[in-house]
Formats: structure tokens, sequence, C-alpha cells
């Protein structure tokens, strides 16, 4: 997990309108998400637990969780979500999968490559790709 600990700034992204209307966000809140440069900070907690602070300018939301357990969270689009963070043990990856109350289910995937994070999110067949660097 160490490799993911720091400050990411948001860099691009595409496909991202499609994905959010695969998860059923409204028109006015995808809208508003095309227009946000989120900040994510990834950092240790206690008790072998991590965190996860998506600051999207207009809300902003924390996941604290041990790598395997399953939590309940709210997103930055008001959703409560059931979340599960694992390592991929082939490629380092970190992927969080999070079902909604209404069965919808996504995948985010994240790896690192130097100094930047590429994140692919996965939702009902549809796929976006965002890209995040690292702040020094």
């Amino acid at each position: 997990m160490e490799n993911y600990y720091g400050t990411w700034k948001f860099v691009e992204c595409d496909n991202f309108d499609e994905y959010l209307k695969g998860l059923g966000i409204p028109a006015p809140l995808r809208m508003l998400a095309g227009l946000t440069s989120p900040t994510l900070t990834i950092k240790p907690e206690e008790d072998g637990r991590y965190s996860v602070t998506t600051d999207a300018v207009v809300r902003a939301v924390t996941a604290t969780f041990q790598l395997g357990e399953q939590i309940e969270e709210r997103t930055v689009d008001l959703r409560t979500v059931d979340s599960t963070f694992s390592l991929d043990p082939k490629t380092g990856s970190l992927v969080w999968t999070s079902t909604d109350r209404n069965g919808v289910t996504t995948v985010v995937t994240r790896s690192i490559k130097g100094d930047l994070m590429h994140v692919v999110m996965e939702v009902k067949g549809i796929t976006a790709n965002a890209t995040f660097k690292r702040k020094v």
C-alpha cells in the first residue's frame, strides 16, 4: 500500500459522464462532477487501517478501511454503498468494489506508474479512465 500514500491531483479523464450515467447519477450532479478536479489523499491509519479521502471541492468524503473488510460509506455523489478495498496479488493494483442500494456494482482499479496513478472505473460494461499526478 505504501506506493499509494500521498496526495494525488486530477489530471484528466475520459468517458466519465457515461460512467456516471451507468451508476444512475442524475444529470445535474453529473454536470457538476464534470467541472471538478478532485484531489485524492491516501494514507495509513491506526490498527492496520488505511484511508482514502476524495476532495471534489464541492464535497469531501473519507473511506477508512482494512484490506478485505466490507465497509459502508457515503460517496461524493451522496449514495450509500457497501465497499471492499483489496490489493490485486498479481499486479499490486488497489481495487475498490462497491455496491449501492439499487444493486449497482462498480469496480475502481488504481495502479501506480512513476508519479502517475491510473484509475479504471467500470460499471455495467461501461469503462472510464482517469489519471492523477502525485503532488510533491
